[in-house]
């Protein structure tokens, strides 16, 4: 096992979560706005294509939407969690070090 430590920008990772969920309504919004150009493209084949791609396009996002949505719930907890863990870890410090055993908690 190696002694490296992962280390986690928690700023980075707090604009992350918003950032997908942004990232997912454009996505959901993408597929709807080539309806208000089918009298634009004069060729009924040029519709036809969009309309046959803008609906694998749905199947397709509602896959990558539940993904993105996981992935902002992952960071969320991340966050939550080692927040709730300084906590915890602040108080215990407070609290005199930690209890019994010299004041040292295994982590």
């Amino acid at each position: 096992m190696s002694d490296e430590r992962i280390a986690i920008p928690l700023d980075a990772l707090g604009e992350f979560a918003p950032q997908l969920r942004a990232v997912k309504e454009y996505m959901n919004r993408t597929g709807d706005t080539f309806d208000e150009y089918n009298d634009s493209f004069g060729d009924g084949r040029i519709v036809d294509a969009l309309d046959s791609f803008v609906s694998g396009w749905r199947d397709g996002r509602g896959d990558i939407s539940e993904q993105l949505t996981g992935l902002a719930e992952m960071a969320e907890t991340v966050i939550r969690t080692v927040n709730e863990f300084e906590a915890e870890l602040e108080r215990s410090l407070q609290d005199g070090g930690g209890g019994e055993g010299g004041g040292q908690q295994p982590v």
